[in-house]
């Protein structure tokens, strides 16, 4: 650990024979289950693709991806979470910032025509796949059990085609 790192924990000192108080880390799995805790219940990540088209408004859409946009940001803030975590969330957040470029400048996420519409659903369908394969990622390397809603957006398996 460097030396930094631990003046970062350090959170007072005692006098007469000295003390010291200092934060200890979450361990990294702990960080990678609180992100699958906060994207299960995103509601842009886990609508079944049947529901899609009636239950997603693009800006409902828009909102919550920027939501997990600063989540994200905020995680990666954190000290000790690690370089694979680390790697994942910022794939993540990539994805995030592609989706809102595709859907326009302003990030509205007003669909108007069947154009507009077609680069909206190739846009929730390409985040969803990133944040698929980063979840599995993250589950297989922390041995986290995903919730339901999330295994839907994982990539399919061999099995699947049975």
């Amino acid at each position: 650990m460097k030396v930094l790192e631990i003046m970062r924990r350090i959170k007072g000192f005692s006098t007469p024979l000295v003390g010291v108080d200092w934060d200890l880390p979450l361990p990294q799995r702990a960080v990678a289950e609180k992100v699958v805790i906060y994207l299960e219940d995103r509601r842009v990540l886990t609508t079944p693709r049947g529901v899609m088209r009636a239950v997603e408004d693009p800006g409902h859409c828009v909102a919550s991806v920027l939501q997990i946009r600063e989540k994200l940001t905020q995680i990666l803030m954190e000290p000790d979470i690690g370089d694979g975590l680390t790697e994942n969330l910022k794939a993540m957040r990539a994805a995030c910032r592609r989706f809102l470029d595709a859907v326009g400048p302003d990030h509205s996420g007003r669909v108007r025509g069947r154009f507009e519409s077609a680069t909206f659903g190739v846009a929730l369908g390409e985040l969803r796949t990133v944040f698929g394969i980063q979840l599995g990622v993250i589950a297989a390397r922390y041995k986290l059990e995903l919730p339901e809603e999330l295994v839907a957006i994982l990539p399919a398996s061999d099995d699947d085609d049975e």
